[in-house]
């Protein structure tokens, strides 16, 4: 069987990673049961290692592999929330600059000499004896992860694994829609993708309940990036370059799709 990822990265204390694996069946997007217990990640104090995430992105993706391979399943595409790589020292992604002058608002990712920085005042912050809850740039870290497993995933197969924005995706389906941390912004939210893959709102959400990990956010965020990995290329545009893999996000082009 076919199928496509969708991964909504984290790495707060013992979270599970929320991974949504779907399949296609007809013209509806369908989320497949994915319940294995993959390595949590071990929190924000991994920065201090010397390769951060690397070891834990290593197991996720060899435990994918492995899954897939029992059960029959083929990856074709992955879709990661999250930026796939560092830009070089002194440079800013052309995706974040362009989906900026859009409007549309996101964590900038730092440069390769400012994550040596981050890195160094976490570790000082913590080598004095200060609180993890308070470590400098926790807002940040998770896109260490998430390099990781751009890396990771990568090296076990030859499938694309490609970079979106689930704000970005929203904001091509529902133009100003109110934040999803809002009952009327989650439920928008819902109602658009759901309409677009196939579901009604209260079936997707319970279908997402009942086979994908994470809070209701975590799961529609997870779902959104396996639909856009299931979506062939003439129904997708991009943020950034299309020929550059580590600079560009992947949104649906809402004019080629059913409403």
């Amino acid at each position: 069987m076919d199928i496509f990822l969708g991964i909504d990265v984290a790495c707060a204390k013992a979270k599970r990673l929320p991974i949504c694996i779907a399949k296609q069946e007809g013209d509806r997007v369908v989320p497949v049961e994915f319940r294995e217990e993959l390595p949590r990640s071990p929190g924000n104090s991994e920065i201090t290692k010397p390769c951060p995430f690397r070891a834990l992105a290593e197991s996720i993706a060899i435990g994918l592999a492995q899954t897939c391979k029992e059960r029959g399943w083929q990856i074709k595409r992955v879709a990661i929330d999250a930026p796939a790589s560092a830009p070089p020292a002194g440079q800013k992604r052309l995706c974040e600059r362009e989906m900026s002058k859009l409007g549309l608002s996101s964590f900038q990712t730092p440069d390769a000499q400012r994550w040596e920085e981050i890195k160094e005042s976490c570790k000082q912050h913590l080598s004095r004896g200060r609180p993890l809850s308070n470590l400098p740039h926790a807002n940040k870290i998770w896109m260490l992860y998430g390099f990781r497993l751009f890396s990771a995933l990568r090296s076990i197969g030859d499938f694309e694994v490609i970079e979106v924005y689930p704000y970005a995706i929203v904001s091509e389906l529902l133009p100003g829609c109110a934040h999803k941390s809002t009952k009327e912004g989650y439920s928008s939210q819902l109602s658009a993708v759901a309409s677009r893959t196939g579901w009604l709102a209260v079936d997707l959400e319970k279908q997402l309940r009942n086979t994908t990990f994470g809070g209701q956010h975590d799961r529609l965020d997870a779902f959104m990036a396996a639909w856009v990995a299931s979506l062939p290329r003439r129904k997708l545009k991009v943020h950034g370059c299309h020929k550059r893999i580590d600079d560009s996000i992947w949104i649906p082009n809402r004019e080629s799709l059913s409403p």
